[in-house]
């Protein structure tokens, strides 16, 4: 006959308070791990059982033969380990086997085996969860396992709502017992919601299917099978392994996702019932007379030992419900998305979920054994906990790679559909604007109209037959245009074409929803509605074809949707809206009518000096930030003018991007009479913008040039016109002073600040060429005396659409110009 023991281990001098900070679980660290030496804190050897075999093993007996490196152990180490380990036949523990739960508690188990499935507390020592960037969930006794669940299945195409019976489990999973749950203080309680599962498929049809597999499990626990190994929570260990395959071949014919719901459903029958009972037996003779005949009334009396119980289950019974539902989301998948980067593992987490079901009826069974047991027994709840983490590993990994494959999904939908955009805007032949724009902006189908209390929400049927103009932008970077747009959108242009606004952003918040809120609440035209919806596929569009990243552009389509032009902020700039229809033949008969002249340069910026042009003044437009200079530079003029007997007026402009630094400078000129200045820093901002806009145009005309086959660079040589602007860009980019004069239609003079200066106070030297050669002819031809051999011209041009030029002539000596990147967040 069997021998009973007793384990007596040495007790810990300082027991933490949770035991499970005293167990190396999931996975094993090194800090975790005992002294082999120490044989009064050595763990108990627990007896190995059938679960420590590959799957597919057979074994004559149930008792573990000695390695061989073990067969010889001195008479010391044995006499000290019969103090842990009886050398007798193991058995299922009766109550009086063990000690009280504190005793029990202190007891340090260890893995079941080398090559053990995970053993009762997962991987051992030298086993882990990670192996060459993938998760090993197990070794290889995973895979023998794995082979083994997949010779039960042999679906046969039976499908049906598992999303609803799954959420009936999961309801039932989460109820709430008030005669139980109320001695938890910690855990909120849900609110009682009943619902009638009206809209839920009838299961009328697995019902006796989910019995089977509930009498199935149930009867293992009750009576353990015919394993004579270790028992915990009134199941062997070696049982569940066949219970857990039995189960599987009950649902042999389905799907992976539906076995596991009706696994599922077969545990919440058996919890659902559980759960009545111990809520009605106070209250119901039948309830009581029903718990009498299972044994229970002694399980219902102990509240606290049933509730740590039912909390330790219900983790567990999570765990299963969230990898179930991932493992459902991965079948909602296009079959060719459903690699082996899911089927590898779902036969493993399939046999684990199956395997924890047990685990979960054992502890709501009325004869799993805890009736006599206070408390939870250490390896119970280090079994939970155990099973717990695993399905974590498996459901986080799952859905790592479920991320992955809905992320390719959109990215082959994204694709799929800016296709189909480069088609409507490129190939397909409208009738009408609306069409494209409804394919661009869908699912959105409403515009925003009108300022302040009089804007409504329109269809966007009302630009039907109309020149629209897409103002594309992002939130941050709008507001110049935005200022300078409200000032040109008189009564003309809306006559001539509408504007709509659509706002860009990759990724969309509160904070800029309230911007955008902000922004269109004073606008007069069009604006988008929920351009939050706006997607990827049209983001991808605007960005790659149309060329938006920073810079606000300005898409012109006409009354059949064909686009005129990618980005006509720079006709609308120069021409404004004689730019009309804004197509590449329009700008190129501008240029071809424009002569180069100081009011074509201040034409829109500053109307006072313009007003000066018409009453025959000189016009000198000067910028720098070096004050001391501007005092010296205007006080020169003033002198030089005195002095020829002309009339001069002076004219601030900054510098190009203007910051605040630039606002002193603007307080100071006028506190001190210098000159007259353009009047606010978007003025400014938009008179560099004209000039870099010119250049840009220019950039573009030779670009289409070059692509019908002419010498681009020969026709930028014979380019006057583009040559200033150049200059003007190469002034403008730096804070040194320069200076530009001229007279309506005549001559135009320029120069950098210190050289312009010095030709001022030269004015001796060259007054006497006044009167043959005119005031501006003498003084350009004594500053290109005084130009010195070595110099250094530098511009910086924005990043604009595929328009950057390979090479660039300097303004001054007529070389190439070398070519720099860079890469700038702020000007100041």
């Amino acid at each position: 006959m069997a021998q009973r023991f007793q384990l007596n281990p040495k007790p810990f001098t300082d027991p933490p308070a949770d035991p499970l900070k005293r167990v190396s679980l999931i996975p094993r660290s090194a800090e975790q791990k005992l002294a082999a030496d120490n044989l009064g804190e050595r763990r108990p050897l627990a007896p190995r059982t059938h679960e420590d075999k590959h799957f597919g093993e057979q074994s004559e007996h149930h008792n573990v033969a000695a390695s061989p490196h073990n067969k010889v152990m001195d008479h010391e180490a044995e006499k000290k380990m019969s103090s842990v380990v009886p050398k007798t036949a193991h058995h299922p523990h009766s109550s009086e086997d063990l000690h009280d739960a504190n005793s029990r508690h202190s007891l340090v188990p260890r893995s079941l085996g080398h090559n053990s499935l995970g053993g009762r507390f997962g991987p051992g020592k030298n086993q882990a969860f990670q192996r060459n960037g993938r998760p090993v969930f197990s070794l290889s006794d995973d895979r023998v396992m794995a082979d083994r669940v997949l010779k039960t299945h042999s679906p046969d195409m039976v499908f049906f709502d598992v999303r609803s019976l799954l959420s009936v489990v999961d309801d039932i999973f989460k109820s709430y017992v008030p005669s139980i749950d109320s001695s938890s203080s910690s855990a909120s309680k849900p609110s009682l919601v009943f619902k009638d599962y009206a809209d839920h498929t009838s299961f009328e049809t697995f019902a006796d299917l989910i019995d089977q597999i509930t009498c199935e499990i149930e009867c293992k626990c009750l009576h353990g099978g015919e394993s004579h190994g270790m028992m915990t929570s009134g199941i062997h260990l070696d049982s569940r392994n066949t219970t857990t395959f039995t189960v599987l071949s009950l649902v042999s014919k389905y799907r992976w996702d539906a076995k596991l719901v009706l696994v599922l459903a077969a545990l919440a029958v058996k919890y659902g019932v559980f759960l009545l009972l111990a809520e009605t037996y106070a209250t119901n003779q039948l309830t009581k007379s029903l718990a009498l005949i299972k044994q229970l009334p002694s399980v219902f009396s102990r509240q606290n030992a049933l509730h740590q119980r039912l909390d330790k289950s219900r983790i567990l019974m999570q765990d299963m419900i969230d990898l179930t539902t991932t493992i459902i989301h991965i079948y909602q998948l296009p079959p060719h998305h459903i690699t082996a980067a899911f089927t590898d593992h779902i036969p493993t987490a399939v046999y684990w979920i199956v395997r924890s079901v047990l685990i979960c009826v054992s502890h709501i069974s009325g004869a799993s054994g805890f009736k006599q047991d206070q408390v939870m027994s250490f390896m119970e709840v280090a079994e939970i906990h155990e099973n717990s983490e695993r399905l974590r590993k498996i459901n986080a990994y799952l859905l790592e790679q479920l991320k992955k494959s809905h992320l390719t999904i959109e990215d082959g939908i994204v694709e799929e559909e800016y296709q189909e955009l480069i088609q409507t805007f490129t190939t397909i032949i409208h009738v009408d604007v609306v069409p494209p724009l409804l394919r661009l902006l869908r699912p959105i189908d409403f515009l925003y109209h009108g300022a302040g209390v009089s804007k409504r929400r329109v269809g966007i049927n009302v630009l039907t037959q109309k020149h629209v103009l897409l103002l594309v932008s992002d939130l941050e970077n709008i507001e110049k245009e935005l200022y300078i747009l409200e000032s040109l959108y008189t009564e003309a242009w809306q006559q001539s074409f509408e504007i709509l606004w659509v706002p860009v952003q990759d990724l969309w918040t509160d904070a800029h929803d309230a911007r955008f809120e902000s922004l269109h609440s004073n606008m007069r035209w069009y604006v988008l509605g929920e351009p939050r919806k706006l997607r990827r596929a049209a983001v991808r569009f605007v960005r790659e074809w149309w060329g938006f990243k920073n810079r606000p552009i300005l898409v012109a389509l006409d009354p059949k949707g064909q686009v005129m032009s990618t980005n006509a902020f720079p006709m609308v700039w120069i021409w404004q809206s004689f730019a009309s229809p804004f197509t590449t033949a329009r700008e190129h008969d501008l240029w071809s009518e424009q002569e180069w002249n100081l009011e074509f340069l201040i034409d829109g910026t500053d109307p006072h000096s313009l007003n000066q042009l018409v009453e025959g003044k000189y016009i000198c437009v000067y910028g720098g930030e070096d004050m001391q200079w501007i005092r010296n530079f205007t006080s020169l003029w003033r002198s030089v003018s005195k002095a020829a007997n002309i009339q001069i007026e002076m004219v601030y402009v900054g510098k190009r991007n203007p910051k605040n630094g630039i606002q002193p400078i603007i307080n100071t000129i006028r506190e001190e009479n210098l000159s007259h200045t353009l009047p606010d820093l978007f003025q400014i901002w938009f008179f560099w913008a004209r000039v870099e806009s010119m250049w840009e145009s220019k950039q573009r005309m030779l670009k289409a040039q070059r692509t019908k086959g002419r010498e681009g660079f020969k026709e930028e040589e014979k380019d006057l016109v583009l040559q200033e602007i150049v200059a003007l860009l190469g002034f403008g980019g730096e804070g040194d002073g320069w200076g530009l004069v001229s007279k309506t239609a005549d001559l135009m003079v320029r120069a950098k600040g210190n050289l312009f200066s010095k030709g001022l106070s030269e004015f001796n030297e060259w007054e006497v060429n006044i009167p043959t050669h005119g005031f501006l002819k003498a003084l350009n031809d004594h500053l290109m005396m005084r130009l010195p051999p070595h110099h250094c011209t530098r511009f910086m041009l924005p990043e604009t659409a595929g328009i950057i030029p390979d090479e660039v002539e300097c303004t001054e000596c007529r070389r190439t110009m070398e070519k720099y990147y860079l890469y700038q967040c702020c000007l100041e």
